[in-house]
């Protein structure tokens, strides 16, 4: 991992916000995306874990948990409600890597 050159965690942050703006208009419903453009400055968020198993299902690859993020992009709750997840983002940390997996809220 030495000669990789990688995001650092808030770069990728920022990636998956701009994967998730670019699709997100073509992938959720009218109604999730609506309310996400009303709401995306005052709850907005971005949270990084580290890939569940169902990914590698879904890619067919091993995935390095010190490489790889599931990126969880949404909007947090109101007055005690459960935030929303609009779309879980699958990203390499390795710049030059193509990896990107989407699931969106509703599909």
């Amino acid at each position: 991992m030495q000669d990789l050159e990688l995001w650092t965690l808030d770069e990728l942050c920022d990636h998956a916000f701009d994967i998730f703006e670019e699709l997100a208009a073509e992938n959720l419903s009218a109604e999730d995306y609506a309310l996400y453009q009303q709401n995306y400055e005052s709850r907005g968020y971005v949270d990084l874990t580290i890939p569940g198993e169902d990914w590698a299902e879904i890619t067919l690859q091993e995935l390095e948990p010190e490489l790889h993020y599931e990126a969880q992009i949404g909007l947090s709750g109101e007055q005690g409600q459960a935030d929303m997840v609009l779309a879980r983002i699958l990203l390499s940390r390795e710049k030059y890597e193509s990896l990107c997996h989407a699931q969106w809220r509703g599909q």
